[in-house]
């Protein structure tokens, strides 16, 4: 557009400078380039309020994309982040079993130790209770033998002491 006025201008600046040798003719050719250059200022006043539209129709095309590239990258956040928590949940959720089955596996070891321990001390409990009554046992038949070994010197001392009474009268009475 800019070259159509300019080579409009310089048609009429070329004219009126080499002088036409009709009048008229001149006349003619000035009015015709004052037309060419009143249609190339409104060409160009039409080519600018286009272009001014084409910018606006641009700068509006372009904030919605913007503004649409904004929106899709906030959802992919909100996206990004609904994925990462439930990976979160996830993780949790496995860690929590985890947890709960190593607490089983050590409630059950503990279980299996006091177990063991009270069969230990049922037995160590067992153990002494046979080794008192044996040794009850033993000091029963001790003192058996010692109450038998006592009458029997008891029996001994009176049967000694009857003996020496019967011979003491024999010797008195002798």
């Amino acid at each position: 557009m800019k070259k159509s006025v300019l080579a409009a201008l310089v048609l009429g600046a070329s004219l009126a400078v080499t002088g036409c040798f009709d009048k008229q003719e001149t006349a003619q050719k000035v009015e015709a380039a004052k037309d060419a250059t009143a249609n190339a200022a409104t060409q160009v006043k039409d080519a600018a309020a286009s272009a001014a539209n084409d910018v606006k129709d641009a700068a509006k095309d372009a904030a919605t994309d913007v503004k649409n590239a904004a929106t899709d990258a906030m959802n992919s956040a909100k996206e990004a982040a609904t994925n990462a928590k439930d990976a979160a949940v996830e993780k949790m959720a496995e860690a929590k079993d985890a947890a709960a089955t190593k607490v089983a596996e050590a409630k059950e070891a503990v279980s299996s130790k006091v177990e063991e321990v009270k069969n230990a001390v049922s037995e160590a409990k067992d153990a002494a209770a046979n080794k008192a009554a044996e040794m009850k046992d033993a000091a029963a038949n001790k003192a058996a033998e010692m109450k038998d070994a006592a009458a029997n010197k008891a029996t001994e001392m009176k049967d000694a002491a009857a003996d020496k009474a019967a011979e003491v009268k024999e010797a008195v009475t002798k």
